[in-house]
């Protein structure tokens, strides 16, 4: 289904319309009186949905729990826990691939036992035994950032990392390989998410430190970098943030045309040149040459930005998602709401409010079905009491009638 819709007469006029669009009230898909966190949603090839995330019922335990609804029926099925240890199972990432399986890995590690990463598939029918990709002695005080990937040799890859430190793994006929050594990247102090290029090269965003700002901007706030790698080598990295701005959360996805848009959330009014609230804003590399800075979202008077997810439809559409609120007089952040754009043929159509309400809604992560279908997961609720809540975009189409003069 395209984004605008050519109605016919009987005349043979045509007219387009744009669909319209609603969101679904979202359901909670975690209910439980413990904290349900960092949800991560994918579609299948069979149009089934899997969510993931980490669920603690006690501290400090940790498990990853998984829900899956049937395209058959539209039905959720009852909830799994999917790691089931008695050590603490956390920051799931999950990957659906051309032929249908789900890929699942997590980081598992206690105290005195050291940190491993666990791995999973879905086969459609059911789930494989968890398989050990790696261990260290090291305790890690955080879980690993953990992401799959389609490399340019067409292989999966699960890339690891640590700070600036980074790893991976590929599939060569459906058997993990050896990990690489792992690379330090002078500079960066923590990675976003790869993803693979019209060029073979895997895209990166990065964060390191910040170069400029106000006078009294934390030094420890993070800029935006851009990086490429083939696996093997990595490019130095390119602050796209610059001076006049800071970096929360980044994201990067190729339009049809094969444009790149980097996009990042600026969570601090104090660093930025612009006003005094935050913001969501975007470059575009085109012809090897980055676009200026833009805003991407609408400036609001206080606003206050926090993550936000950017994926590409099949089409070259692209589909962003993040949380908003205001500043408080005391520079919290409250009333984060989710909100939505679309993007195609080179215009960001109007934001969306997902869902608002007066707890915070973060960690928002995004699948796509069609162009005009959009699938939400995010993290709802006060501290310590948060759920997993979904919502999907449902688009009608409204054929107007044609008058002739």
């Amino acid at each position: 289904m395209s984004l605008l819709v050519l109605v016919a007469a009987v005349s043979g006029d045509v007219r387009a319309v744009e669909p319209q669009a609603f969101w679904l009230p979202p359901r909670n898909l975690s209910e439980t009186s413990g904290r349900s966190t960092f949800p991560q949603v994918v579609r299948t090839a069979t149009a089934d949905l899997w969510v993931v995330w980490t669920e603690y019922l006690d501290d400090p335990g940790g498990e990853v729990w998984g829900r899956r609804r049937r395209a058959d029926s539209g039905e959720w099925e009852e909830t799994l826990n999917l790691s089931a240890s008695a050590r603490r199972d956390e920051g799931p990432t999950l990957f659906a691939d051309p032929a249908g399986t789900v890929h699942l890995a997590w980081t598992r590690r206690a105290t005195g036992e050291g940190s491993d990463i666990l791995y999973r598939y879905w086969d459609g029918a059911a789930w494989s035994v968890e398989e050990p990709l790696d261990h260290t002695d090291t305790y890690h005080p955080a879980p690993y950032g953990l992401q799959f990937v389609i490399d340019g040799a067409g292989r999966l890859c699960l890339y690891a990392s640590q700070g600036s430190g980074t790893a991976h793994t590929c599939q060569e006929n459906g058997t993990w390989g050896s990990w690489t050594p792992w690379v330090y990247l002078p500079g960066v102090r923590r990675l976003g998410a790869l993803v693979l290029g019209p060029d073979g090269l895997l895209h990166v965003p990065a964060f390191g430190r910040n170069e400029g700002g106000y006078f009294g901007c934390d030094p420890w706030l993070d800029d935006a970098y851009y990086m490429t790698t083939d696996g093997t080598t990595w490019s130095d990295p390119v602050n796209l943030s610059g001076v006049g701005s800071v970096a929360f959360d980044a994201a990067l996805a190729f339009d049809g045309e094969g444009r790149l848009h980097f996009l990042w959330s600026d969570n601090s009014p104090v660093c930025s040149y612009d006003s005094e609230r935050s913001a969501l804003y975007e470059r575009v590399l085109e012809g090897g040459v980055w676009g200026p800075r833009v805003e991407a979202s609408v400036p609001n008077e206080g606003q206050a930005m926090e993550d936000l997810s950017l994926v590409a439809d099949a089409h070259g559409g692209l589909h962003l998602a993040w949380s908003e609120g205001v500043f408080t007089a005391g520079g919290a952040a409250v009333d984060l709401a989710i909100r939505y754009r679309r993007w195609q043929g080179g215009l960001w159509f109007p934001e969306e409010v997902v869902y608002g309400s007066p707890e915070d809604s973060l960690n928002v992560e995004i699948a796509v079905a069609s162009q005009e279908r959009a699938l939400l997961v995010w993290e709802e609720g006060p501290a310590a009491g948060e759920e997993v809540f979904f919502s999907e975009r449902v688009a009608w189409l409204c054929f107007l009638p044609i008058v002739r003069r």
